[in-house]
Formats: structure tokens, C-alpha cells, sequence
């Protein structure tokens, strides 16, 4: 199949031959008929993709959703040493959308690197648009993803136990401690009112924040989805920060701590997400939210979904 293909289930189709190519190479387990399933199911999903269509090659026909999804079975059920995550790369071109990788949370610096290096990998391979490619390099794609994601799939149960001792409980992530101090200069650079200064050390930890005022209360607005679109952060479970009831006053007035609300996408209250410490300077005070936001978010936003 040629690297620029005509439809995105052409491309499916391809990327899943090259994944099940993968698979009959480098996946171990301790009974061959496993790896011989997982490979036949990948190449029936690719048969199935390419042969039989929908909306003009924008949709992956049923038959071969339910193959797609046994193969994910399968590798739910069993150890190949594979991610199944690299199904999801396959499948790219149809759901216009990639797996994420998110940080561990380790407390331990040398875990959080190694952390990092996992994300580091997937980011590479991006940038590089290996996937866009020849087969070669659709290939080499699949094999850096499915391996860097196991990796970090099996990171997280180490991280796990080691964020468990008791020297490490309570801490917060080495991650977003090495973020702060960045957080801290963008905020003391920013020339602008108390809560554009705290926007902007929220978008050192990528969290999109928005200035938001009603009948002469303002705040800084965060979705929980961390929704870069204003619109939308309005719409669902959000977080409202800020001092007393300000957040637009000069950077100079600002004389209460940082404190941020949950609220449902009704708008109802719903509980405390974190207050900043007192006697900070502004900057300082601005990375300290924003540092124990970004962990609540970490931790607490598969319980807020949008509905």
C-alpha cells in the first residue's frame, strides 16, 4: 500500500497489517497460539477495513469494529509485552485522534524522569510524523509506541508502591514541583492585574484558565476537563478561583490567598478544591495555586466528567 493512501480506512488498513507485522515479531508470550490469534485478528481488522467501508472511507464498517475490539481482549487479557495503545495509533486516521500519556505522579525524582523519558519517546515520534510515512516508518512508529507505552504502563506499578511508603505519603509529584518554579518566574514576568498573573502560571502546568466576572464578583475559570475552549469550560464541572471575591484588581491590591471551588456544570457548589498559603508574594502565591490545582486535577478529574 502506498504511504499517502486514499481514505482514512485505507490507512487503518495499513497501519493495522504493519501492527500485525509487529506483533508476529516482537510480541512474547508463553503460548504461541495467543500471538497467533492477536495477529490474525489485526489482519482480519485490516481485511475487514479496507474491503468494506463506510461514508466514503471515513468509517470502519462493524465487522471490523468487533474484530478491532477482540484483538483489544485479547491484549487486556494477556501479557504480549506490547501496549495495546498502538491499536489506537492504528486506528488514528478514522478517530482523528491519538492515545495521551500522562505523568505518574512520582514522588520519587528518579521515577518522575524516568517518567519523562517515556513521554519524551511518544512526543519524538510524533513531531517526526513517522506515522504520515512509508511503510518503513509507519512501522517504526508502531514498534516505538507500543513499546514506550508498555513501558509506562508498567512504570505506573512501580511508581505506585513507591509513592506508597510512608516517606513518600502526602507528597506532591516531583513533576509538578519542577514545574512550579517556572510557574513562578512567568507569573513575576507578566505585567498585568492579580488574575492574569495567576493565568498565566496555570498555563505553565497546561491548564487553559479563563478571566470571568458576574455582578462585580470576578475569578479565574478552569474546567475540569481542562477545556481550552471558553465556551465549553462554562458548560461543565469547573473550578472558580478567587481572592475573596477579586481577581481582576491590580496585582498590588491583591491581599486574600488564592482559593479554588468546584462547581458542577449547573453551577451548584460543590466542594473546596484548595486555598494558598498566606504571606506569599503575589508570584509565588500564583505558582502555589496553580501547583496544588494542577495535582487536584491529576487526581480528582475522572470523578467530574462532562456529562
Amino acid at each position: 500500500m502506498n504511504a499517502t493512501d486514499t481514505t482514512a480506512t485505507a490507512a487503518v488498513a495499513r497501519r493495522l497489517v504493519l501492527l500485525a507485522d509487529i506483533v508476529r515479531d516482537r510480541a512474547i508470550h508463553p503460548d504461541p497460539s495467543r500471538i497467533d490469534a492477536l495477529e490474525h485478528r489485526l489482519r482480519t481488522a485490516a481485511l475487514l477495513a479496507d474491503t468494506a467501508p463506510l461514508d466514503g472511507g471515513r468509517q470502519l464498517a462493524p465487522d471490523a469494529q468487533d474484530v478491532i475490539q477482540q484483538a483489544r481482549d485479547l491484549m487486556a487479557g494477556h501479557d504480549f509485552h506490547l501496549s495495546a495503545a498502538a491499536i489506537d495509533y492504528a486506528l488514528a486516521p478514522v478517530t482523528g485522534s491519538v492515545p495521551d500519556m500522562r505523568p505518574h505522579g512520582a514522588v520519587s525524582p528518579m521515577l518522575a524522569r524516568d517518567d519523562f523519558e517515556f513521554q519524551k519517546l511518544r512526543n519524538t515520534v510524533l513531531h517526526a510524523r513517522w506515522l504520515d510515512g512509508t511503510d518503513d516508518d509507519v512501522a517504526r512508529a508502531l514498534r516505538s509506541l507500543a513499546s514506550a507505552h508498555y513501558g509506562h504502563e508498567r512504570l505506573a506499578e512501580v511508581i505506585a508502591v513507591s509513592n506508597a511508603r510512608p516517606c513518600n505519603r502526602g507528597k506532591m509529584p516531583y513533576h509538578l514541583l519542577a514545574q512550579q518554579d517556572y510557574a513562578k518566574k512567568a507569573a513575576r514576568r507578566a505585567r498585568t492585574h492579580e488574575g492574569g498573573k495567576l493565568v498565566v502560571a496555570l498555563a505553565e502546568f497546561g491548564i487553559p484558565a479563563f478571566l470571568h466576572e458576574d455582578r462585580g464578583v470576578s475569578c479565574v475559570l478552569v474546567a475540569v476537563d481542562r477545556s481550552a475552549d471558553e465556551n465549553a469550560a462554562h458548560t461543565g464541572p469547573r473550578v472558580l478561583i478567587s481572592s475573596g471575591e477579586h481577581a481582576l484588581r491590580a496585582a498590588g491590591e491583591h491581599d486574600e490567598p488564592w482559593a479554588g471551588h468546584l462547581y458542577d456544570a449547573d453551577g451548584g457548589y460543590v466542594e473546596d478544591v484548595f486555598e494558598a498559603p498566606s504571606g506569599l508574594d503575589l508570584p509565588t502565591e500564583c505558582a502555589e495555586a496553580a501547583v496544588r490545582l494542577a495535582a487536584w486535577l491529576d487526581a480528582n478529574a475522572d470523578r467530574h466528567p462532562r456529562a
